[in-house]
């Protein structure tokens, strides 16, 4: 996935190869263009993931200083961050199987972004529910997708 983040960082890659050059080869001529080119790459890519750092310092901040109570109202609300709230709440020794359902819930979802997210999130955290939902596939029907989990919830509780 292509984000404003990356094409920043893309931007200013090229930027600071086209100002390296610029300023290398007026210092140097060519010799100092072609390493003009090098330098203004490098720090333009330097300079490119500064917005992406300072983002996610600002997200990781903002977790840690959230409740428990509101980090598992935002597992569904903001589903495309749960893998950063479950994380969070297992940094705090917060026992997960608490926010299975949540997950779950994400996998029943209507829509297929939710679905993805909360497939990524259920691998990372709940191995061993993923295992037994094996042949789920966010892509498909949201009826399927319903069928799957509803499948698999009866069998562990039978």
């Amino acid at each position: 996935m292509f984000t404003v983040f990356d094409l920043f960082r893309l931007l200013s890659v090229l930027a600071g190869a086209g100002v390296g050059a610029f300023v290398g080869h007026g210092l140097l001529g060519w010799m100092g263009g072609a390493g003009g080119v090098l330098v203004g790459w490098g720090v333009g890519y330097c300079v490119g993931g500064l917005p992406s750092f300072f983002v996610a310092r600002f997200l990781d901040n903002d977790l840690r200083r959230a409740a428990p109570a509101s980090l598992r109202q935002r597992l569904v609300a903001e589903y495309y961050i749960s893998h950063l709230i479950l994380a969070e709440l297992a940094r705090r020794g917060e026992d997960l199987a608490r926010y299975e359902e949540p997950i779950l819930q994400l996998l029943r979802s209507e829509s297929g972004d939710p679905r993805r997210h909360g497939w990524a999130s259920l691998w990372l955290f709940y191995p061993t529910r993923a295992e037994a939902l094996a042949g789920y596939n966010p892509e498909a029907s949201a009826e399927e997708c319903r069928r799957q989990v509803e499948e698999v919830l009866a069998r562990s509780a039978g």
